[in-house]
C-alpha cells in the first residue's frame, strides 16, 4: 500500500494598499511523502 500525501489547508490573507487588492483565499495543498517541508515555501517579493 502507498504512502499517502499529506494534506495542508491554508488561508492566505492578501492587502495590498497601494494597489487596492484585498483578498482571502482558502488554499489546499498536498505534499508528496518523499519531498521535503522546504519544497513547500512560498516566497513573494
Amino acid at each position: 500500500m502507498a504512502i499517502k500525501a499529506t494534506i495542508f489547508k491554508v488561508n492566505l490573507q492578501i492587502a495590498d494598499m497601494e494597489r487596492h487588492y484585498y483578498h482571502d483565499h482558502a488554499l489546499t495543498l498536498a505534499r508528496h511523502p518523499s519531498d521535503f517541508l522546504d519544497r513547500q515555501v512560498l516566497s513573494v517579493n
